[in-house]
């Protein structure tokens, strides 16, 4: 590994949801990764030759691995598809570290986290380290089904399970989340 890039194990992947994997990376000599905070992301250059930031979903307590998740879109610039496609166990990437354009609010004495879909990558990492942390928070998950809902089972199995709403519109965003009434009545001192 360099200063300016990690070249990292593709250690497992996980059907998260329909047409969404986690990929977890790993040091292939298991030495302990840069520390991030809740809601960076990594820059990962992909065996076509691009590059494509993907946000980091794991505890940023653990650094011994990182996990993003992809949703492979039909119609790709050719970063979802190369991952989805190409990418398998065991491969080695180059990573750049993690940086941080959407850090949790420090003073924050409430957290409103809203995620639609893929979007939740960013928000599983702020939800883990708020939990560890005791702060209060809720997340309204935002999706058209419960099959492209990822990481269902990492919810269910957390001790923050009871503070995710679920919300699934079917195709209908009228059925989904009431975005208007959830903020009609945020409390002083919550962040959304």
């Amino acid at each position: 590994m360099s200063a300016t890039t990690l070249s990292l194990k593709v250690n497992k992947i996980v059907q998260e949801a329909e047409d969404i994997r986690s990929y977890e990376l790993t040091d292939p000599q298991g030495s302990l990764l840069p520390m991030f905070t809740a809601g960076a992301h990594l820059d990962v250059e992909l065996p076509n030759g691009i590059a494509r930031q993907y946000s980091i979903s794991s505890d940023p307590r653990d650094v011994d691995r990182y996990v993003v998740a992809v949703l492979r879109e039909p119609v790709s610039r050719g970063g979802s598809v190369c991952m989805h496609d190409n990418v398998k166990e065991g491969d080695v990437l180059t990573i750049h570290p993690p940086r941080n354009n959407f850090p949790l609010s420090e003073d924050a004495k409430h957290h409103i986290l809203m995620a639609g879909g893929i979007g939740v990558t960013p928000m599983m990492a702020m939800a883990r380290d708020l939990s560890a942390r005791g702060e209060s928070f809720e997340m309204h998950y935002c999706t058209r089904t419960p099959a492209k809902t990822a990481f269902k089972e990492d919810i269910a199995a957390s001790g923050f399970a009871d503070s995710i709403h679920f919300h699934h519109d079917n195709g209908n965003p009228a059925d989904g989340l009431d975005i208007k009434a959830l903020l009609a009545d945020v409390r002083d001192g919550a962040h959304i």
